[in-house]
């Protein structure tokens, strides 16, 4: 994993150079990549190099670090709020803090805090990734229609409209993007075969699913495929290799 670009914002110097020592000898993973002594100067600094973490000392003159917040448009960023004063601890996570050290900073918390980040941002990075290889599958899709058998007759719906089948028994429950679902007496193999070749992976006995529906992929034995109706489907370990494939990644 490469480094982690921070920036350490802090009016008093000594602080700054403290915390500087104690990265660059206990937490290889960060790199410094930049030093502000106020919240103008942060924002002028995070607009300008994009960093991944941010130490933000909360009491500082003309403005407190809470403020910082207010003069960026985005967020990009994971913030540990850095203060001798333990009563803004509650207001530090309302504004999302990834965690809050006190001064004076204590070596084996600031390395238990940089490491649980930068778990976080190996795991947001993966994400992106698996996010930036789906989109070939979120392009706009071959517009296709499917005939469902129900007891009223034939009712003909779009395929990028599925978000999703799951067996029961000789049935199908088919759900779609708007939540409503279809039950229909056929099995999840005439479904399989019938939306081959159309974006579809059957990843478990039970569930064949939607690729340009797919959210996000734990991993795991098999992992787990959240969809974009928030369900969570199992992967089945046999068909973890070809899911994988079939999206262009190997984890």
């Amino acid at each position: 994993m490469s480094k982690i670009r921070a920036i350490l914002v802090d009016d008093e110097y000594e602080s700054r150079q403290t915390l500087l020592h104690f990265l660059s000898r206990y937490c290889p993973d960060i790199e410094v990549s930049g030093e502000a002594c106020s919240v103008d100067e942060a924002a002028g600094i995070i607009t300008a190099i994009a960093p991944e973490l941010v130490f933000l000392d909360i009491n500082m003159p003309v403005e407190n670090g809470f403020k910082l917040f207010e003069k960026l448009p985005d967020i990009n960023f994971y913030s540990v709020f850095v203060t001798t004063y333990d009563e803004y601890a509650v207001q530090a996570f309302k504004h999302h803090a990834a965690d809050y050290l006190l001064k004076p900073i204590v070596i084996h918390e600031l390395v238990a805090t940089v490491n649980r980040i930068a778990k976080l941002i190996e795991d947001k990075n993966k994400m992106h990734q698996l996010s930036f290889l789906l989109d070939g599958f979120r392009q706009p899709a071959e517009i296709t229609k499917i005939a469902l058998p129900t007891m009223e007759g034939l009712i003909y719906v779009y395929t990028m409209d599925i978000v999703r089948c799951e067996a029961n028994d000789n049935y199908t429950h088919i759900y779609f993007k708007d939540g409503k679902k279809i039950i229909v007496s056929r099995t999840l193999a005439v479904y399989e075969e019938a939306l081959k070749g159309k974006g579809f992976a059957r990843v478990h006995n039970q569930h064949l699913i939607n690729l340009q529906h797919v959210e996000k992929y734990i991993r795991g034995r098999g992992g787990i495929v959240i969809m974009s109706d928030e369900k969570a489907i199992q992967v089945s370990q046999r068909k973890k290799e070809e899911f994988l494939r079939l999206i262009g990644i190997n984890i």
